[in-house]
């Protein structure tokens, strides 16, 4: 029996030991002092919807037009196509095609051909008839519906 509470009692005092040993170095390195830390609950970033799906409208027939180059007449031959996310619009652009051959066909006279030659230039006349076709729709639907404008095809000669 005496060797039982021998034993007991030696685990007893091992235990205190480095329970002793514990608390003192959490005393010494000040971790009993600090608030205790709560794990934060990872949040996920919330993705933004995908928006509805394009609607394309193709401006047909293609658009053949007439400038001055450097030295003779040239001509042009492009085909665009708009692109939105309203239903509406291209009911809009259909119902008022005569208009909307009109502004492009205007805007495709002014251009340049040396300048229609760099991918610039060709930015610079998708930018320019997106522009144009949205103050179109603007005046019979609400304005900045057009999402983009694409040249599908495009000949100079």
């Amino acid at each position: 029996m005496k060797k039982i509470i021998l034993i007991v009692a030696g685990i007893i005092g091992f235990v205190l030991l480095v329970g002793g040993s514990v608390a003192g170095t959490l005393y010494l390195t000040g971790a009993l002092d600090k608030e205790p830390v709560v794990a934060a609950a990872v949040v996920e970033p919330v993705e933004a919807p995908m928006p509805e799906d394009i609607i394309y409208y193709n401006v047909q027939p293609e658009f053949v037009v007439n400038f001055h180059g450097k030295t003779r007449m040239k001509f042009l031959m492009i085909e665009m196509v708009v692109g939105t996310y309203d239903e509406e619009v291209p009911a809009i652009l259909s119902d008022h095609d005569p208009e909307l051959r009109n502004t492009l066909l205007l805007l495709l006279a002014e251009q340049d051909a040396e300048t229609l030659k760099t991918a610039e230039g060709k930015q610079a006349l998708r930018d320019a008839a997106l522009e144009r076709i949205d103050k179109l729709v603007g005046r019979y639907h609400r304005s900045e519906r057009i999402q983009d404008v694409f040249i599908t095809r495009l000949v100079m000669q």
